[in-house]
């Protein structure tokens, strides 16, 4: 082989090298940095949250008087005899199934209707005002009426958490139709796309990021709605049982109760941001 050929073939390889996919070198940097940033929140979290339980069992008995209080220590001895117990079990059964049914009836309403109002705008001018009026009315105080119309069951507390979930997610879907880039509909009609795939690729995703804020908001939402019920009339769930704890003046069971409810909203918050994440992974690519 000539120098002249030889030249040739080593200038042809590295032609052909350049077309060739390299690994980038900066995407571990990015990743290692993300994985430090996760890791820096969550040491945060944790510290805040050690930091206010030790300064809570500080001040109970030498600032604040236990029994407006309770400590940490209590709390959590009583949660160590109280779960697992059939009592508790049931109450937390019954509050779970009305936050459940609660919240998935105000989110499909409220997608609906959303959608709906935002898809049509005539009918958005007509009923949006209405609807003002409707969200400005306290839910809590048409809870009695909803006892009166309902019953004293689960059925009254479910309407009453739906209710209250129903209009932020309502009015995030309704924000999120009026946001749709109208631009990109007609461009992507004027190609030949369905309306179908216009709804696939142009409005879902437009509605879908405070479609989640919502559904996420709703959980704890529901989860006030049910309480609230459970506070009004009930015979069992863990709105009775604070309500029984303050009465019996025991604020460890209170405290106890109070931490189920908010594990119970966390694990809620936390299924809808797995979904989010998996729904929403396009925003990452």
């Amino acid at each position: 082989m000539s120098a002249e050929t030889s030249v040739q073939v080593n200038r042809g390889q590295r032609a052909g090298g350049r077309g060739k996919p390299r690994p980038t070198k900066r995407a571990w940097p990015r990743f290692a940095r993300r994985g430090r940033r996760a890791n820096l929140i969550l040491v945060t979290q944790v510290g805040t949250v050690v930091v206010a339980l030790a300064l809570w069992q500080l001040l109970s008995g030498r600032v604040i008087q236990p029994f407006l209080v309770s400590n940490p220590v209590d709390v959590a001895k009583k949660l160590w005899d109280v779960i697992g117990t059939s009592e508790m079990d049931h109450d937390i059964a019954v509050t779970g199934q009305e936050l459940i049914y609660g919240w998935v009836i105000g989110s499909v309403a409220g997608a609906v209707v959303g959608w709906g109002l935002g898809a049509v705008k005539f009918l958005g001018q007509v009923f949006e005002p209405i609807m003002n009026a409707v969200n400005g009315v306290p839910k809590i105080s048409l809870a009695p009426l909803f006892l009166l119309w309902f019953g004293f069951g689960m059925s009254s507390k479910v309407v009453l958490a739906a209710m209250m979930v129903f209009f932020i997610v309502f009015y995030n879907v309704f924000a999120g139709m009026r946001n749709v880039p109208e631009p990109l509909c007609e461009v992507a009609r004027l190609m030949g796309a369905s309306r179908l795939y216009v709804v696939r690729k142009v409005v879902l995703p437009s509605v879908a990021v405070p479609l989640f804020a919502a559904l996420k908001a709703g959980v704890s939402l529901a989860m006030i709605g049910v309480i609230a019920g459970e506070y009004i009339s009930a015979q069992d769930g863990l709105g009775y049982y604070t309500m029984t704890a303050t009465q019996n003046f025991d604020p460890a069971g209170l405290f106890a109760a109070i931490v189920i409810i908010v594990a119970m909203v966390v694990v809620g918050y936390t299924l809808i941001g797995f979904f989010e994440r998996r729904a929403l992974a396009w925003q990452q690519k």
